[in-house]
């Protein structure tokens, strides 16, 4: 017979609820009796938490003992704010969720590591730090020390770290597709490098001796990679053009990094029909820049973005064409996540990502090239 909440309960002299709580890592049990109930249901074969995905589903009841509290940093002199829409979207969907069992979302900005540590210390329990840009091995290997990390950066480069996202290589994949049925068979790539963001982790806290830590101070390195690998095996006559562009946020402007990127792309023979943007901001700009140069879009040349779900208009009000990034989706899911962390601190963790869906926008056109 398999083994029940009940099969436990009695064998440790507790209620089922009980260990349904302590699996769940959820309600005021100690951690004492936390780990005789995994141990137990690991000795009866109820469940193992070094492979289970996720702990036995049992209905939440509301009440202080069953919130979650989730801290969605950000790192700088500034709060990004409205200005990342895709952590926006995270937010929106992880807020929804929580809601249910009224659980909090804290959005907090922090110019260091030592000033989130020193809050997260000195606040009631937080049951998980959520990370939606990337941060050196040191900083995580600091947190994971006095909560569960999960990212939703688009990466696995940091080992041990949970992670939700959306499949970037599905995602290029996606744009390569809808570029071919509509008729175009070169493409360019255009990506930033910021570097001194006042939004971002400092380049000097990442260590360069570390292969997570070099791959890991670009929030779009995965995209990058992908986009790479495309561009060179598309199995075409000619390369597809990547331009990745590293821009000193003070001394060099979006619009010059931009024109750079460019002049690269425009160079090469055969010229592309169509360019895949990092995102919106980088996409409109570039619609600026080659309008100024003669060209219609997108009888000229056609624009992909990535994001295009929010912000995702030109600078006169056309819709751009490119990739709905699931971000409420992942939000949304980080809660079981974290419970998973809080029931199974020893589990592997794990990597979850969503597809990018296609918006068709007015920015794309047919060719026969």
């Amino acid at each position: 017979m398999r083994p029940t909440l009940k099969t436990i309960a009695d064998a440790l002299g507790v209620t089922p609820m009980t260990v349904s709580k302590s699996l769940r890592g959820i309600g005021r049990i100690s951690e004492e009796t936390r780990r005789l109930v995994r141990s137990k249901a690991e000795e009866v074969g109820y469940l193992s938490s070094q492979e289970r995905l996720f702990p036995p589903f049992v209905r939440m009841m509301r009440g202080d003992e069953h919130r979650l509290r989730l801290l969605c940093p950000t790192i700088g002199t500034i709060d990004r704010g409205d200005t990342i829409p895709y952590r926006n979207d995270m937010i929106e969907g992880l807020t929804r969720t929580l809601a249910q069992t009224e659980g909090d979302v804290l959005a907090e900005a922090f110019s260091s590591l030592d000033e989130m540590l020193e809050y997260i210390e000195h606040s009631p329990r937080i049951h998980g730090v959520i990370l939606s840009e990337p941060y050196p091995t040191r900083w995580i290997d600091a947190l994971r020390k006095v909560t569960p990390v999960i990212y939703t950066v688009g990466h696995d480069f940091q080992r041990g770290v949970n992670s939700v996202f959306f499949n970037e290589a599905r995602a290029a994949t996606l744009a390569v597709d809808r570029l071919r049925a509509a008729g175009h068979r070169h493409i360019g790539w255009l990506g930033i490098f910021d570097k001194n963001a006042p939004f971002h982790v400092p380049d000097e806290a990442f260590d360069m001796e570390s292969n997570a830590d070099w791959l890991a101070r670009s929030a779009h390195g995965t995209r990058y990679a992908s986009w790479l690998y495309l561009a060179r095996e598309h199995g075409g006559a000619a390369s597809w053009p990547v331009s990745l562009i590293e821009r000193d946020w003070l001394t060099c402007s979006l619009s010059e990094a931009v024109r750079r990127g460019c002049r690269e792309i425009l160079e090469a023979r055969p010229r592309p029909t169509a360019i895949v943007c990092v995102s919106n901001a980088v996409a409109c700009e570039v619609i600026v820049q080659l309008e100024e140069a003669g060209l219609k879009i997108p009888k000229d040349m056609s624009i992909v973005s990535y994001g295009v779900e929010e912000h995702g208009r030109t600078s006169d009000g056309h819709l751009l064409t490119g990739l709905i990034m699931p971000m409420d989706k992942v939000g949304g899911l980080v809660p079981e996540v974290v419970q998973r962390c809080q029931a199974y601190p020893d589990g592997l963790p794990i990597s979850i990502q969503f597809d990018a869906d296609w918006a068709p926008g007015e920015t794309l056109a047919t060719t026969k090239t």
